[in-house]
């Protein structure tokens, strides 16, 4: 089960990726401003999270300061998914991980 929790984690930051692309995607404006915000907000998301979060990140913080990284991350996609129209996406991405989060604290696996 702690390796099927670790793998939903996976799935879950690929999700967040693909929200925040979807939400830049769906940006008022020009085209050129649509494809720009579908590239930079996922690829923001995935330096903050590769250089502060990510287990073999460079320079990890501690909980709770990686944890509140994470909330960002996950609630801005979130509420990304909330302004495409996808309310139901967006609260099974919120209650997944809420769900993996909490194992990840009660399975010690914070630390990897």
């Amino acid at each position: 089960m702690r390796a099927a929790n670790l793998a939903v984690r996976f799935v879950l930051e690929i999700a967040a990726l693909v929200a925040l692309g979807l939400w830049g995607w769906n940006a008022p404006g020009p085209v050129a401003v649509q494809v720009i915000a579908a590239a930079v907000a996922p690829l923001a998301a995935a330096v903050v999270w590769g250089t502060w979060v990510a287990p073999k990140a460079p320079r990890r913080l501690p909980d709770p300061l990686r944890l509140g990284i994470e909330v960002l991350v996950f609630g801005n996609a979130v509420v990304g998914l909330l302004a495409t129209g996808h309310p139901g996406w967006a609260v099974a991405l919120a209650a997944t991980y809420a769900l993996n989060v909490g194992l990840m604290f009660a399975w010690d696996q914070r630390a990897h």
